[in-house]
């Protein structure tokens, strides 16, 4: 995703392979729980 999202807007459907070694879909996970997703630049990465 190459564009910035506003403030507000939904999060587009996506899926991600988590730390326990699971692949999550938002869509899967909004079924049972809510979410709130932070994002940050990784680490050693320029400013």
């Amino acid at each position: 995703m190459s564009e910035l999202l506003a403030v507000g807007t939904k999060a587009p459907p996506f899926t991600a392979a988590a730390s326990d070694g699971n692949t999550y879909s938002l869509a899967d996970v909004l079924k049972t729980k809510q979410v709130a997703l932070v994002f940050y630049p990784g680490n050693n990465t320029p400013g």
